[in-house]
């Protein structure tokens, strides 16, 4: 049974996440780090496609120094390019894109072109893969897997930072390859923790909209 107390932790948790665009040199410990990943093991998932494999749900931690980093740096780099070319042909023909697509294209072009800000070299990241099975659930269940590490990684005083360009790399080989998966099988999501360099932002107010029926 939980107390009231801690509900108002949990909210004082939800108010305070903020995301982190610039870390300083701080790395996070170990064991701080395994308790985001902890968090994350613990979210939902698709129970139908979860017995397809015996590990359906897979977390691979980079500290800072690690080679990897400027693989999966350039790797999304050249992503990027792709995906910038292919929603620039789609643009072309989809006019809900052509009025509402410039910001995603902008966003693209600049990681193409220069990679991630807190790139090639960032405290902790966290790569997160997910099985995805005959329903393809696999977003859905990395949202929730995102949602919890962040949630965590706020109550132990940590920052955040998504890596949502790695949600592209399903079928591409040689990122796959780095990880051992097979190309197409598994979506992906990715995160960052570590120190933020500067006060944090300050959001502007959620657009939402209650509706009692």
């Amino acid at each position: 049974m939980f107390t009231k107390d801690d509900n108002r932790a949990l909210d004082e948790i939800l108010k305070n996440r903020r995301i982190c665009r610039k870390f300083d040199d701080r790395v996070p410990s170990k064991e701080d780090v395994a308790a985001v990943v902890e968090a994350g093991r613990l979210a939902p998932y698709a129970s139908i496609s979860s017995g397809d494999v015996e590990v359906f749900r897979h977390f691979f931690v980079l500290f800072r120094g690690n080679p990897m980093l400027a693989d999966i740096d350039r790797l999304i780099r050249a992503q990027s390019f792709l995906d910038v070319e292919q929603l620039r042909a789609e643009m072309e023909v989809d006019p809900f894109l052509q009025q509402y697509g410039a910001g995603l294209e902008n966003m693209w072009s600049h990681v193409a072109e220069a990679g991630l800000p807190i790139f090639p070299d960032p405290p902790c990241l966290i790569v997160l893969a997910e099985w995805r099975g005959a329903r393809r659930a696999e977003r859905q269940s990395l949202a929730h897997t995102i949602q919890n590490m962040w949630l965590k990684a706020t109550a132990l005083n940590l920052d955040f930072n998504l890596i949502s360009p790695l949600e592209s790399m399903v079928d591409n080989q040689e990122f796959c390859a780095l990880f051992g998966l097979p190309a197409g099988r598994y979506g992906f999501h990715g995160c960052v923790v570590g120190y933020r360099a500067a006060e944090k932002l300050v959001s502007k107010p959620i657009s939402a909209q209650v509706h009692w029926l």
